[in-house]
């Protein structure tokens, strides 16, 4: 991970800005894992009807049926929805991560003002 970072933080501020460049670097990993994903999934299922289509002679919606009454359609969709809770929830991490930096300078500039 490239970016703001230090040995040693100085503040609280610091401890808070690394967490949130550490979530966003998270966040960014669990999206493009989420994509591709997807990807591939849609990639399968298109592959898959087109296979029963041009094999069985039947229609697209019996196809469709056809592939998605499988296992393996099943576990593979399984798959992106979990890929796609882990990416929401790093996001809702990376928020956490700005609300707290935000709260954490907020309260410096406080206790800067009360000096």
């Amino acid at each position: 991970m490239e970016g703001y970072s230090l040995k040693h933080p100085k503040n609280s501020l610091d401890v808070c800005i690394e967490e949130w460049e550490q979530a966003i670097h998270d966040w960014e990993i669990k999206a493009i894992e989420a994509a591709e994903s997807d990807g591939f999934f849609k990639s399968f299922e298109a592959a898959s009807k087109k296979a029963i289509c041009d094999g069985q002679k039947i229609s697209a919606v019996m196809a469709e049926a056809a592939v998605r009454s499988q296992k393996e359609w099943k576990d593979r969709y399984i798959e992106v929805q979990t890929k796609n809770i882990e990416a929401e929830k790093a996001k809702r991490i990376l928020r956490l991560s700005e609300a707290k930096w935000e709260t954490e300078r907020s309260k410096e500039v406080s206790l800067r003002n009360l000096k």
